[in-house]
């Protein structure tokens, strides 16, 4: 986001899994100025997003929020100087992108199905997707883990890194 993100563009923010904005971004749900409602989801996304709490008050107030307010409450994941935020973004998509996509998908539906379920009922999602995940892609996980269990991840040589992950030197001996 590189600019003002109010009203319908707040709520079409918090469609997204993860937000870059710009320093200089402004959010609010300034449709309350003229007593017009949310109506594309911000009265559900927001609140699982900030809070209860955070929310009511932006819902309620018509409030508006610079990004350095917006990060601290988590709406924004990150903050990027001025111009640059569909570079960082292009950036964090190639970087998830040459990430396997079986387990993230696998994952992001448990965790967006079982959102405000009961902690069992959230950990049955979690392990049928799981055994999706190794019914549907048995093959690239028996891979994963093999190079899980020899150490052999990109991040790991000498090379730059090639994902976003944790990035260590390989030690004598590995």
């Amino acid at each position: 986001m590189n600019g003002v993100a109010y009203a319908g563009g707040l709520e079409w923010a918090c469609f997204a899994d993860i937000r870059i904005v710009e320093e200089h971004a402004t959010f609010g749900v300034t449709c309350r100025r003229w007593n017009i409602g949310l109506a594309d989801g911000g009265t559900q996304r927001l609140p699982r997003i900030v809070g209860m709490g955070r929310a009511m008050e932006l819902i309620i107030t018509g409030r508006v929020i610079d990004a350095s307010e917006a990060f601290s409450i988590g709406l924004a994941n990150e903050v990027v100087p001025k111009g640059t935020s569909l570079d960082r973004a292009l950036a964090l998509a190639e970087s998830i992108a040459a990430l396997p996509q079986p387990a993230i998908r696998t994952d992001k539906e448990a965790a967006v199905r079982g959102f405000g379920l009961p902690l069992d009922e959230g950990l049955r999602i979690e392990a049928a997707c799981f055994n999706t995940l190794m019914r549907d892609h048995l093959g690239e996980t028996m891979e994963g883990l093999r190079r899980f269990n020899e150490r052999d991840h990109p991040d790991r040589q000498n090379a730059a890194p090639s994902t976003a992950g944790i990035v260590r030197p390989k030690r004598a001996g590995e």
